[in-house]
């Protein structure tokens, strides 16, 4: 069976139409209707088409596994979706510093005896040029991203900003408690989260040996996997845009829309 004919089905299956499929998964409509027409080649990296793909599929209760292996045969079927560049495929400048001006031709109209202290001149000044234009880029590089970081630990939310409740548990996968007073915690992210900070509230992470964790431009269907003890604390930018399981429990939601902080810690 199709891809498109599978989702169309299961979405006919629970009685809900595709505006509220859309309202549910925040995936846009015509996307929805493109993926049940099994038209996959739209204007949409490959990344996010993946992920909107698992997320609507988890959504309508399919195995997510088995959907997006049937999408990569199909996606490999059509040429004009292989001929697209993978996500951050840009290839890098060449360095002005590195470019050897020690074979330059002399001015025009005059000869190297006329101005012999031409060549070795041009070289350092066009090296000092480069790196002023370097530095500058770089300034600006700071100044306009250092207006959007937040500063999570001197920026904290009301206690009420965020939430918590559980969300269709039938469709989480299992996973096994960890002893003792550790948890195992999972994120996935349903549309596009700019920034994501977790710490972990009873010591250290045991996979990068640090007590917080730092995520920037995340994309819709990113999944995360962290270790913690006790209760965490999580700072995000999108706050309508995150779930997250913890051991085996239910897929958890935030109530809240925007930036804002929440607390989770065992009942």
């Amino acid at each position: 069976m199709a891809i498109g004919q599978k989702l169309e089905e299961a979405r006919n299956r629970k009685g809900i139409s595709l505006r509220e499929a859309s309202e549910s998964t925040k995936i846009r409509g015509d996307y929805l209707s493109a993926f049940e027409a099994g038209q996959f080649d739209i204007d949409l990296p490959e990344v996010y088409l993946r992920g909107f793909v698992r997320l609507y599929s988890r959504f309508l209760g399919l195995d997510q596994d088995a959907v997006l292996a049937d999408l990569s045969l199909e996606m490999g079927n059509s040429p004009s979706r292989s001929a697209k560049k993978s996500l951050g495929s840009l290839s890098a400048p060449d360095n002005p510093e590195s470019t050897d001006y020690s074979n330059a031709p002399p001015s025009v109209g005059k000869s190297s005896a006329d101005s012999p202290s031409y060549p070795n001149l041009l070289k350092p000044l066009l090296i000092v040029g480069a790196g002023i234009v370097l530095l500058s880029l770089v300034i600006i590089i700071i100044i306009a991203t250092g207006k959007d970081t937040p500063q999570p630990e001197n920026q904290e939310a009301s206690p009420g900003s965020g939430t918590i409740t559980e969300t269709n548990p039938s469709a989480v996968p299992s996973v096994v408690p960890i002893t003792g007073n550790e948890h195992s915690l999972r994120f996935a992210v349903i549309a596009p989260i700019k920034h994501l900070i977790v710490r972990n509230e009873g010591g250290l992470f045991p996979e990068t040996n640090q007590k917080t964790h730092e995520f920037k431009d995340l994309p819709a269907g990113w999944e995360g996997t962290l270790t913690f003890r006790d209760s965490f604390k999580c700072y995000c930018s999108s706050l309508e845009n995150l779930r997250f399981f913890v051991d085996d429990g239910a897929e958890k939601k935030i109530e809240g829309e925007g930036t804002g902080n929440f607390t989770w810690k065992p009942e």
